[in-house]
């Protein structure tokens, strides 16, 4: 008796895992066929200003994959979606997945620009948190640390200059004044008092690096990014307690490329 029920039961629980299987396939093949009601776009800015819009990306996905409210959600291009989502050099995190309500979602962050560089012949572009290098959209200004002056940029929208090995040594000599310009962005934007003082970062036909700044007309020299938190703040020191002492309008020349030093020229 009791080998008997053991045997109903197994039955029983293979048939409802059975119908389990045959009503998923079932909505499966349903889903598939349904029409796709349309694209919802969430871009989460992080509290920055916006580099493209949720409609900007509809129109660039509309554009390359047609329209998706007149496709059955199983011709949709998901995969092909995604990976085309991975390549704007704007986001990171992206994510693209059909809804059980039958709408195209696209999730993404959108990278943090922290200083807009020119190219020694003009070129804008942007240089994020992680080292991407993006484009400039004029449509979406975007108020940041500027760095102009002897800067070559031999990398493609969307690369990131940490990518590059070591071992191309080339590629890494080309790219060092992107890699001086970031170090310092980094530095200045996480503190909001140099954030507010710095405007410009200019890299001479040296390499060496000049800051511009509100406080009154002088020229900063930093040199080289060696101990460039320490020389800031010996800046931050000097401005607090010598140049409110002096006057803003003394000096042209601030030197701070010798440690522990600020030689101020006339």
């Amino acid at each position: 008796m009791k080998i008997l029920v053991k045997i109903l039961l197994i039955t029983l629980w293979i048939a409802i895992a059975a119908g389990v299987v045959i009503m998923m396939s079932f909505a499966n093949e349903t889903h598939k066929v349904k029409k796709c009601r349309g694209i919802t776009c969430r871009i989460d800015y992080r509290g920055a200003q916006p580099l493209l819009s949720g409609n900007d990306l509809m129109a660039d996905i509309t554009k390359r994959f047609g329209k998706p409210q007149t496709q059955p959600l199983g011709e949709i291009d998901i995969k092909g979606i995604a990976a085309f989502l991975q390549k704007n050099p704007y986001l990171e995190n992206t994510d693209a997945l059909l809804t059980v309500e039958g709408d195209l979602l696209i999730k993404a962050d959108q990278c943090q620009a922290i200083v807009r560089f020119y190219t020694a012949d003009g070129k804008p572009h942007y240089l994020d948190r992680n080292g991407r290098v993006m484009p400039v959209n004029p449509a979406y200004p975007n108020k940041t640390l500027i760095a102009t002056g002897q800067i070559d940029s031999p990398l493609k929208e969307g690369k990131n200059i940490y990518s590059v090995p070591d071992s191309n040594r080339v590629m890494r000599d080309r790219l060092k004044s992107l890699y001086d310009i970031h170090k310092l962005a980094g530095i200045i934007n996480t503190d909001s008092t140099l954030k507010a003082l710095v405007e410009q970062v200019y890299i001479t036909t040296t390499g060496k690096i000049q800051l511009v700044t509100k406080a009154g007309s002088h020229i900063v020299y930093l040199g080289d990014t060696t101990n460039a938190a320490e020389k800031l703040e010996n800046l931050m020191y000097f401005y607090k307690y010598g140049l409110v002492k002096t006057g803003w309008t003394k000096y042209s020349k601030l030197n701070l490329e010798y440690k522990n030093q600020i030689v101020c020229t006339k």
